[in-house]
């Protein structure tokens, strides 16, 4: 079993805390993809992917995840391969589809259904791995018309990681990754903004299912899971394992000692 940690805070510098977890000992460190949520600011994805790389020598570097409603997919193979040469081979290009809705409106942005969001997302991971891996992309979709030749750089591709959810992008998506991050609990995201109640839902059984179904398309594909801790003795951290209830992700909520 890996274990990665991901950045999700603009008050800190990159640099220090990604030389302590690779001192701690972890396998990866990642950096969210978000503008700005109505809880805290975040760092540029792109920029600190590079600023931790360049602080570090030997942990492996990855994005949790590359919003697809922000980034062009041709831009997102074109960093993914920068980040590889400059992080020398330790580069995991994350990708997602996008979910939260007011970010986007703040940012004057459209914030597309469901539906279009899984469909352009399917899409873009098959844009993406042509480029990687070829160099070229001849992709004539509902979403993206993308012709585009010569594209490449010298060394191995670092291999996609898709975060998939819900039946759609795990049978449109993981097709085109090399390993697969399940968010079992994409229901609760997919109006737009985080539903705690729907979070509280989820069980042991639906990540399983999760599982199952990956597994059906790729039996060899690694498979990880993305979870969201709130540790401490806080009102705020009382307050979410009470929301959380008994369900899957309510066992990482808790006290320091629990």
């Amino acid at each position: 079993m890996k274990f990665t940690a991901n950045l999700m805070r603009n008050d800190i510098d990159a640099r220090t805390w990604a030389q302590r977890r690779e001192a701690e000992g972890l396998d990866r460190i990642s950096v969210a993809d978000h503008f700005v949520t109505n809880t805290r600011a975040y760092p540029h994805v792109w920029v600190t992917a590079t600023a931790m790389a360049s602080a570090t020598t030997h942990i492996d570097i990855t994005t949790a995840f590359v919003n697809n409603l922000f980034r062009n997919p041709v831009e997102v193979a074109q960093a993914a391969m920068t980040l590889q040469q400059v992080s020398d081979g330790r580069f995991h290009l994350g990708l997602g589809a996008g979910w939260a809705a007011a970010e986007l409106a703040a940012a004057g942005m459209e914030y597309p259904p469901a539906g279009v969001r899984a469909g352009a997302f399917a899409e873009s991971a098959q844009i993406i791995r042509a480029l990687l891996h070829g160099g070229a992309c001849h992709h004539h979709g509902t979403h993206y018309r993308i012709d585009i030749n010569g594209f490449g750089a010298p060394g191995d591709p670092p291999p996609l990681i898709c975060s998939v959810g819900g039946p759609r992008t795990i049978a449109e998506v993981t097709p085109h990754a090399d390993a697969v991050e399940l968010k079992p609990a994409s229901r609760a995201t997919r109006a737009g903004a985080l539903n705690l109640h729907e979070l509280s839902q989820v069980t042991d059984d639906d990540l399983l299912d999760a599982v199952a179904a990956v597994r059906a398309i790729n039996p060899d594909i690694e498979i990880g899971m993305f979870v969201l801790c709130a540790i401490g003795d806080d009102a705020g951290t009382r307050a979410m394992v009470d929301a959380l209830g008994d369900g899957l992700y309510s066992r990482f909520s808790g006290s320091p000692g629990e």
